[in-house]
């Protein structure tokens, strides 16, 4: 499905000379099906990975391919496949629905994109695939007509959930998906997450900077550090059995892992 290979990336730094070295000499492969967590602690560059995957920012060496094609360095009017097949849910659901749309418009912007509405798997009934997928969430389609602002944190990661199956992706990134929720309401989203996963066949990226959730959704984990992965492999032999000193350190910082 990705196959990343000696991916790095570079940024400028602002009012200065020189660059600053982000991700540094990345490879890893998803398999389809897996659901693969990337943990490390803040500015391990999760994110910035996960941007690439999506092609939301290029790497500045290596390569990235998606089901056989490399979709590094190639122009937006190219990556219609990727579009359709790969879809993110972000941190803050606050800030990453607009308020000013209804949850209708919100959930089916992805079906009116000009990339995506030539793609043949992509539906084009938008009010069945609307109820489609608010019955996913179990969200009721009453809630359709109304505004981000009157749904709770949970709720609202729920329609931006909804967004992300609209165009039936093959692949969700979920960037830190649960981080911005109350306590009491992260377990429901990842159960939900969990079963959607299961029902819909996906393959998940997820972020997470908390190793409980990474274990409660992931079977594969890569641990970050400063850019380069520093372990990986199946979730119980990297939690149960950790190799490397950092991934140790880590896992001696949760206070009780039991599940």
């Amino acid at each position: 499905m990705f196959e990343v290979s000696h991916v790095s990336r570079r940024y400028g730094r602002h009012g200065a000379t020189g660059t600053v070295l982000a991700v540094d000499d990345v490879s890893l492969v998803v398999r389809p099906g897996q659901r693969l967590g990337i943990v490390g602690e803040s500015g391990s560059e999760k994110s910035t990975l996960i941007r690439m995957l999506a092609a939301l920012d290029q790497p500045t060496s290596g390569e990235i391919r998606f089901q056989g094609e490399t979709v590094s360095g190639r122009a937006e009017r190219h990556l219609g496949g990727l579009r359709a097949a790969v879809q993110l849910v972000f941190q803050d659901p606050r800030s990453s629905l607009d308020p000013r749309m209804r949850v209708a418009d919100i959930v089916t912007e992805p079906l009116r994109s000009s990339l995506l509405r030539r793609r043949p798997d992509v539906p084009r009934d938008h009010r069945a695939r609307l109820a489609e997928v608010l019955e996913a969430v179990d969200l009721p389609l009453s809630m359709a007509s109304r505004y981000p602002h009157e749904f709770s944190g949970g709720q609202r990661q729920r329609i931006a959930i909804a967004r992300a199956l609209a165009p039936k992706p093959q692949v969700l990134i979920a960037d830190e998906p649960v981080s911005a929720l109350d306590v009491s309401v992260r377990a429901q989203v990842l159960n939900l997450l969990n079963d959607l996963v299961a029902t819909f066949g996906l393959t998940l990226v997820m972020v997470s900077h908390d190793l409980l959730v990474v274990r409660h959704v992931c079977d594969h984990v890569v641990v970050m550090r400063q850019g380069r992965i520093e372990e990986s492999g199946p979730t119980e032999q990297v939690y149960g059995d950790p190799q490397a000193a950092y991934t140790k350190e880590l896992l001696a910082a949760v206070p009780r892992l039991r599940f």
